[in-house]
Formats: C-alpha cells, sequence, structure tokens
C-alpha cells in the first residue's frame, strides 16, 4: 500500500473510476486485513455454544455473503438505502456473549428470532434518527459499550480456560503469544502494519499452535475447494419464549450500539472521503443504517450473527487514496465470493481457542477505550459524566452478581442478570430524566416564508428578555434568525400557504450561551458548506446571498446543518458580547 497525504485528500473521490485490476488489487487487501476479525465471531459463537461441524460451516458461509451483499448495498445507493462511500461489512464483536445466550438457552430460532428484531429497531432508527438523537445518544451508546466488554471478556477467557482444562497447558502459551504480537505491532507498528496486525497475529498464533500440537488440520483438509454448505442451515422458524423476552432488551441495546457506530463510521469515512471539506451529510447515515437494518434481518433469516460497518476503512483509505466506490464494490464482490470457497471456511472455523482469546484481550481494550472516549467526548458536564459512571457500574454489579437481587420473579429475573441490560436501562432512564427536568425550550411555529420574520423576531426578542441578557446580545439573536430563515426559504416561494413547509424553531440556553435549532423540511444545499465555501472563495460581489453569508458568520459562534430525508435542522450557538 502507497501512503498518501491525509491532509491532500484521497486520490480517488467516490464518484471518480479506476479501472478494474486496480480496483480488485485494492479491494483485495481490505479483504485479507477484516477476514480474520469477520470471521472470528461465528467461531466464537459456535464453540461457546456447543454447536456442531456443520452449523459453523453454515454460519461462516452465510456470514461471509450476508457482509458481501451488505457491502455491495452500502456502497451503492438504492432508494433511501447505501452511502455512495466505500464502507464495507463486519461482524458485531458486541453481540457475541448474547448470540451465544440465545443459542445456549433458545436454540437456534430463538436467535433468528432476536436478530429479526433488531433488524427491525434499526430500521426503525434510521427512520426517526433526528428523533432519536436525544434519547439514543452516544454517550448511551459508549456506555453500554464498556459494560458490553464485561460480558465479552467472560466469553473469550472461557474459552482459553476450557482448553487449559481439558490438558492442554500449552493454550496458555499460545494466547501470550498471540496477544504480544498484536499489542508489539498495534503500539509500534507503521500505519499499514496496523492494518495487517490482527491477521499476522492469528497466523503467527497459529503457527505456535501447531508447532504445540494443538491444531488440528482436519477439517481444513477435508472442505472442498468449491462448494455450497450441504446442510447446516437451522431453517425457518420463529420462537417467543422465555429466552426471547429475557434477551430482548440487550438486543435492542446491540441494535442501538450498532446504529450509533454506523453513525459514528458514516461520518469518519465522508471526512475522508473528499479532497474538499464537505459537511456530514446524515442521509448517508440514515441510508446507512437503513441499509445495515436490513443487512441483519437477511442475517436473522439465514441463522447468523448481525453485522455492522467497519471504521477501519478510513485508514485504509488515508493510506491508499482511494475512495473510489469501484473499490467498495470489489470489495462486496469478494467477500461475496470468499463465500463459496470451503477451504476458506475450514481455514478459519479451525482457529484454537487460546488464539481467539489471545487476539480478543486487545480488541476487549480496544472497545472499551473506545466506549470510555465516547463517553468523556460526549460528557460535556458533571451531569452526563454521572449518569455513565452509575449506568457502568450498575451494570457491573448485575454482571458479576456482586450483590444478591431481590426476586423479580424468573421473568424479570431472567432479564436483570444482563448488565448491558440493567446499565442501559439506568442509562437512557437517567438521560429521560435530564431532559424532562431541564429548562423548559421556548418554541416556534410558523410557515416557511418571509412573511414570519416579525413574529420571529418578537419570539427571539421576548427570549432574549427571559434571560436579561440586554439589547445587544437580543440584536445578536434577532440577527442570526433572520439570517437562518432567509438562508432556508426555498428558490421558489410561489406555493400557496398550505403547501408551504412549516418552520420551527426551538430556543435554549447553556449558561450565558444562545442555541437557536432551526427544523424544515429538507432541501437540497446545506448551509455549513455554503459558509465554508463563501470562507475559501471571499469574493467581492457584495449581493443579497453574500451579504446573508457575512452576517451569519459574524454573529454566530458556530453552525451545524444536518440533513436527513425526512428534516433538516440548523442548530446555531450564539456566544455573549
Amino acid at each position: 500500500m502507497t501512503a498518501t497525504s491525509a491532509s491532500r485528500g484521497p486520490r480517488y473521490e467516490p464518484h471518480e473510476s479506476l479501472s478494474l485490476p486496480r480496483s480488485l488489487g485494492l479491494g483485495v487487501q481490505p479483504c485479507f486485513i477484516y477476514a480474520a476479525g469477520v470471521l472470528i465471531t461465528p467461531v466464537i459463537v459456535i464453540k461457546a455454544s456447543g454447536g456442531d461441524d456443520s452449523y459453523l460451516a453454515w454460519m461462516i458461509f452465510a456470514t461471509l455473503a450476508t457482509i458481501g451483499m451488505t457491502t455491495l448495498l452500502q456502497v451503492g445507493r438504492i432508494g433511501r438505502m447505501g452511502t455512495g462511500l466505500v464502507l464495507p461489512m463486519r461482524t458485531s464483536f458486541i453481540s457475541i456473549p448474547f448470540c451465544i445466550m440465545a443459542l445456549v438457552d433458545g436454540g437456534p430460532a430463538t436467535l433468528t428470532t432476536l436478530v429479526l428484531v433488531t433488524a427491525a429497531f434499526q430500521i426503525l432508527i434510521a427512520r426517526w434518527l433526528f428523533i432519536l438523537r436525544r434519547i439514543v445518544t452516544p454517550l448511551v451508546g459508549g456506555t453500554v459499550l464498556m459494560i458490553v466488554t464485561l460480558s465479552l471478556a467472560s466469553v473469550v477467557f472461557n474459552l482459553l480456560n476450557t482448553e487449559t482444562e481439558s490438558g492442554r497447558g500449552d493454550a496458555f502459551m499460545v494466547a501470550l503469544v498471540t496477544g504480544i504480537v498484536i499489542v508489539i505491532l498495534t503500539l509500534r507498528g507503521s500505519a499499514a502494519l496496523r492494518l495487517w496486525a490482527p491477521i499476522i497475529c492469528i497466523i503467527i498464533g497459529c503457527a505456535v499452535a501447531v508447532y504445540l500440537d494443538i491444531y488440528d488440520f482436519e477439517r481444513v483438509t477435508q472442505a472442498d475447494w468449491v462448494g455450497f454448505p450441504a446442510s447446516g442451515w437451522p431453517g425457518p422458524g420463529l420462537a417467543f419464549g422465555t429466552p426471547f423476552w429475557t434477551l430482548l432488551p440487550a438486543f435492542l441495546f446491540i441494535g442501538a450500539i450498532i446504529a450509533i457506530q454506523v453513525n459514528g463510521d458514516v461520518i469518519a469515512v465522508q471526512q475522508v472521503s473528499w479532497r474538499q471539506t464537505r459537511a456530514i451529510d446524515f442521509r448517508k447515515v440514515q441510508g446507512a443504517i437503513r441499509s445495515t437494518g436490513v443487512g441483519n434481518l437477511v442475517c436473522g433469516i439465514a441463522g447468523t450473527v448481525p453485522n455492522v460497518t467497519t471504521g477501519g476503512i478510513v485508514s485504509f483509505i488515508q493510506i491508499t487514496g482511494a475512495a473510489s466506490r469501484n473499490v467498495g464494490y470489489c470489495i462486496g464482490g469478494i467477500f461475496l465470493a470468499l463465500a463459496f470457497l470451503p477451504k476458506v471456511s475450514g481455514l478459519f472455523s479451525n482457529i484454537p481457542g487460546p488464539v481467539i482469546a489471545g487476539y480478543f484481550v486487545v480488541v476487549i481494550g480496544f472497545m472499551f477505550v473506545e466506549g470510555a472516549r465516547t463517553v468523556i467526548r460526549y460528557g460535556t458536564d458533571r451531569a452526563k459524566i454521572l449518569i455513565a459512571g452509575v449506568s457502568f457500574w450498575v451494570g457491573a454489579a448485575f454482571e458479576y452478581r456482586l450483590f444478591v437481587p431481590p426476586d423479580f420473579g424468573p421473568l424479570w429475573g431472567t432479564m436483570f442478570q444482563s448488565g448491558v441490560t440493567t446499565g442501559g436501562l439506568t442509562a437512557i432512564i437517567l438521560t429521560l430524566f435530564m431532559e424532562i427536568t431541564s429548562p423548559r425550550r421556548m418554541r416556534f411555529r410558523s410557515p416557511l416564508g418571509t412573511e414570519a420574520l416579525p413574529e420571529l423576531t418578537a419570539f427571539i426578542t421576548k427570549f432574549s428578555d427571559r434571560k436579561d441578557w440586554g439589547p445587544d446580545m437580543a440584536h445578536r439573536l434577532v440577527m442570526v434568525a433572520e439570517e437562518v430563515l432567509l438562508s432556508l426559504l426555498p428558490a421558489e416561494e410561489g406555493k400557496s400557504r398550505g403547501d408551504r413547509q412549516r418552520l420551527v424553531v426551538m430556543a435554549s440556553s447553556d449558561g450565558p450561551q444562545a442555541e437557536l435549532e432551526f427544523i424544515v423540511a429538507t432541501s437540497e444545499e446545506n448551509l455549513e458548506d455554503r459558509i465554508q465555501q463563501h470562507r475559501q472563495y471571499d469574493h467581492a460581489s457584495s449581493g443579497e446571498h453574500e451579504i446573508s453569508l457575512r452576517l451569519l458568520q459574524h454573529y454566530a459562534s458556530s453552525v451545524r446543518h444536518q440533513q436527513y430525508h425526512e428534516m433538516e435542522i440548523v442548530t446555531i450557538r450564539v456566544d455573549p458580547i
């Protein structure tokens, strides 16, 4: 892989074409880089749940096939699905402990039902993302992600303990070597080498396992080179018994976390896919979450684990400079082709438990740190940090049985044994409490048009007077509100009043800082992009458009324009003089 400067942007933007040989050459690299991580998830789930070899072979086939199909859907655009960006999929590590519990407690039908419900929930989140943004917050997602690592660590280390207790005294050495290799490569390797760290550590770990006579080649040698699993599919079936209801809250939290992860991944990929800085298009975020949900519907029917986007592709794009959709199509096609190569399935399904344990020590560490970093980033005040801390320790207390809980009955008692359920519910309840008890936002409603200016001015003045900010701050707020309204007006104002878009303005304050939130039906232009272009190309022209942008830049301390399919939200912050 050749390096390219991130500051110059990608060499190939998403819409720019690459030749097929070059696209295939670039597409093969991330497939090999991510293949080990992709396939370890079903291996852990089947091994820990006691599934047979036929089910394992089927799940690996289904995993590769669904990842390939969903990647193609993410890279393309079908209606409101997809992003038009290089955004491959992978298996969701956070779902591992709960998929195991679903198989052990209820069987494949329970897993199918839970994954289908999770997928439907993700599609719902995509549809109402602009509303749920205050409840399904990154703070909640980061907190739950930290709690998930507690459950995942128990599962992974049980794999190591099982082999150690069965007389394999060398299992600990295999796990140790695997862990040391990935830690060294991650801490001291180059950017390109860090991308390859997972597969390198697994290869070295397996080599040590072969030397210590832990690796069994039988499954690999007996597998065909090309073929389709003759058996193993659990078949259609839905189960709504006690295991389903006890695990449902945890799977819903998994669906929410996956949606939050997709949100972050799409934002990160957008930031490295263009040469010129662009505002984040949240319609692409919605398309990605919706595509992930549709892909997970297929995962549920196929009887495999849920999928999520691969945020690591950002490093690949920065190093290679290839953000072209052609590369993404090749990645999806290669994963789909790998599904029909049973030798590949046999190779990865035979990875020893100690190798998996050594690899996942670092994965779990990264997941915990990522959750903590998300909490710190979005925990902008002591109250939010407190919510995260209390929720984490509530989850940890229930997960590790640090106390004897009261008798909630068989259903609720089993449900509350999960730290994800208890900690996640605590985070959401406390977040809702903060929303309900926070000072009420002042709200203004009107048709979107110039005739709304007098009423909007009166509303902003009333808001400022309630805060005792004085005439200067009131003037700044009025000017900002007027310029945002003028910027949001559609090109054609000849519509009748009944057909016109509706405008909602919500005013609130954070100490001395004012926040105005404008909500209207979506349009094509992004206000952030227009301001950025005006900064880069500051023409001498004094037309109405340029004057409006100049005034907005002058009075507002920050402008954030979030465009969704159904709605667009412009958030303006104004600092006191």
